[in-house]
């Protein structure tokens, strides 16, 4: 092989060997940002960083149609919003907000899930009221277990509606208040599906 060859064959190389690193960087970047160096929003965020985030251990669960979900059912990112009080218009309202954002987030909207979790079972006019929201999971389950897997400091899970973001490794890390701002949600999400790989 002459001199010229190999500074051709070498040429290649790099070429081939950058191209892998342009089309491997987001995923790195997304990595060491979440896992390594910790990102933050800071400022910029408007839910409430579970810090450190904590990861979730559920229990089999079934839906209001008694189909068991599969472990798999967990690897997007969650909305969970737990009700022990029958879904009031507070809950409604933002199931309905929930809703609205999935859809605004376009080409990202399923990458992103919503869950409600209720211990009381359904009424008739809640059940109509969910015929409205066939992508929003309904689970029922009194086990305690379950909700006790989002105990935070100065949060009673299923007390009032607050919103829970879940990661799709299944780490509870944001939460949002009950009564919200759904636009400052919807832009928290769009940052986030912008900077991460996952899910």
């Amino acid at each position: 092989m002459t001199q010229v060859e190999d500074k051709n064959l070498f040429k290649h190389r790099v070429k081939l060997l950058a191209l892998i690193g342009i089309f491997l960087l987001p995923f790195i970047a997304s990595w060491l940002a979440f896992y390594v160096f910790e990102y933050r929003p800071g400022s910029k965020n408007y839910g409430a960083l579970v810090q450190p985030v904590k990861p979730l251990q559920m229990p089999e669960l079934t839906d209001r149609d008694n189909n068991t979900l599969a472990p798999t059912f967990w690897n997007k990112w969650t909305f969970v919003l737990l009700d022990k009080q029958g879904c009031d218009q507070l809950c409604k309202d933002n199931l309905y907000y929930l809703r609205q954002m999935k859809t605004a987030l376009g080409r990202d909207m399923d990458r992103v899930q919503n869950v409600l979790i209720t211990s009381v079972p359904l009424s008739t006019e809640l059940t109509r009221f969910l015929n409205d929201y066939p992508q929003v999971k309904v689970i029922i389950s009194s086990d305690e277990t379950v909700f006790r897997q989002f105990e935070l400091p100065d949060l009673d899970p299923g007390a009032a509606s607050v919103l829970y973001l879940v990661d799709p490794r299944q780490n509870l890390m944001m939460t949002y208040p009950a009564v919200n701002d759904p636009s400052s949600i919807l832009s928290d999400m769009r940052r986030l599906m912008k900077v991460s790989q996952i899910g």
